[in-house]
């Protein structure tokens, strides 16, 4: 793996745009753009001129490209600059240098989007593939080398059930990991995770799991990943319908999923070994199951928490509530400041802000809890490395 200072490039970018420039012909201009790209497997790609410039590059002969990801806020497309004479774009600009940052290439604002073809690192969300843009100074974790260029996490070592209709008139699929070596006579610590599906594909949430307990680094436990029906499909019931502090969906997670899962499995049946945790509508609503029912959960983890829903509703439920005994991990990107900015209210798009409030909040209610602001966005490129570090700071080796 490149050292920080090995994955910089200095001049040798604009060394080329200014050979581009002098060359006598298209012909020639050609030749150094076709040159330039044959190099990139030599300097790396996307190129870093120092520890916070990038750029990247498009090859073809399109008349126009454009860029959308975390660095336009996903709100609109900026066009990438045209190498005149050649068929090479290319978009250059600062970032911070451990940001880590995802994106799209399209040939127009109405055009369907793809991923970067010079780019081999790749992340997952949902939909599909994006590109991905780690700055020099940002670290890959170990545990993804083989997930870098956009495989998905499976469920090979997973079980499956299906949840009944009850408080909720629709079943619910849920998947349940074990640990290693998983012992009828051992009682397991929980982790619940809303949005179970992508946790599985996207965060690939077995893996790390078997990692970090092979590795000794959390104590062995149990996982639900529980699915809400019609995900990434806009048919309703769904997981907005679940997720917007509707308490019908907590009284079944509280009254018939859990009692299902202490059932079935060797678990620890205290608050003090479940953890709820979910990211976007699923931290929000993580957050609120944890805090209307610490006597089952006294862990809750938020990540990119939608708090600024329904007007700052959580936030101030818990600013006008008493305490609850809860330990809770929040941690936000600060490149959330528009997050569904093409369908959520404008005043409910900046994520980072909602998340600064509830953190004041918490401090002024002197609650037992721990935020994080990363330099990414709203993905799961950012969602999967960062679980590693609130399973340590929950069950790592202090626990026991």
């Amino acid at each position: 793996m490149k050292t920080e200072q090995e994955k910089i490039s200095f001049n040798f970018f604009q060394n080329y745009l200014e050979k581009i420039r002098l060359a006598g012909s298209n012909k020639e201009k050609q030749m150094y753009a076709d040159e330039l790209i044959n190099q990139l497997s030599q300097i790396g790609y996307p190129v870093f001129e120092n520890d916070s410039t990038a750029v990247l590059i498009y090859k073809g002969n399109e008349e126009k490209v454009e860029i959308i990801g975390d660095m336009t806020n996903w709100e609109k497309s900026i066009p990438m600059k045209k190498i005149e004479g050649t068929d090479l774009f290319y978009y250059r600009n600062n970032f911070e240098p451990t940001a880590r940052l995802e994106y799209w290439f399209m040939f127009s604002k109405d055009s369907f989007p793809f991923t970067d073809q010079l780019n081999d690192y790749k992340s997952l969300n949902g939909l599909g593939e994006l590109s991905e843009l780690a700055m020099p100074g940002y670290s890959r974790h170990p545990f993804f080398k083989e997930y870098e260029k956009g495989k998905k996490g499976n469920y090979s070592r997973l079980n499956e059930t299906k949840l009944p209709a009850g408080v909720l008139p629709y079943e619910h699929t849920v998947h349940i990991y074990l640990p290693p070596g998983y012992d009828e006579d051992i009682k397991y610590p929980v982790v619940y995770f809303q949005d179970g599906r992508d946790y599985i594909e996207c965060a690939v949430v077995p893996h790390v799991l078997d990692e970090l307990i092979n590795l000794k680094e959390i104590i062995p436990v149990i996982a639900v990943f529980i699915t809400p029906p019609n995900l990434h499909k806009p048919e309703m019931p769904n997981r907005m319908t679940e997720y917007g502090l509707n308490d019908d969906y907590v009284e079944f997670f509280i009254k018939e999923l859990v009692p299902f899962v202490d059932l079935k499995y060797s678990t620890q049946r205290n608050a003090e070994g479940r953890l709820v945790v979910g990211d976007s509508f699923g931290g929000l609503i993580s957050t609120y199951i944890s805090f209307r029912h610490p006597e089952i959960f006294k862990m809750a983890y938020s990540q990119s928490g939608y708090f600024s829903f329904n007007n700052d509703n959580l936030l101030k439920l818990i600013s006008s509530s008493e305490r609850t005994p809860i330990k809770i991990f929040i941690d936000i990107g600060t490149y959330e400041r528009k997050v569904g900015a093409t369908f959520l209210p404008d005043e409910e798009a900046n994520f980072l802000e909602a998340n600064r409030r509830l953190k004041k909040i918490l401090e002024e209610k002197e609650y037992d809890f721990t935020y994080r602001e990363y330099y990414e966005g709203h993905t799961w490129g950012n969602w999967r490395r960062h679980l590693i570090d609130a399973l340590v700071y929950f069950f790592g080796k202090n626990k026991s």
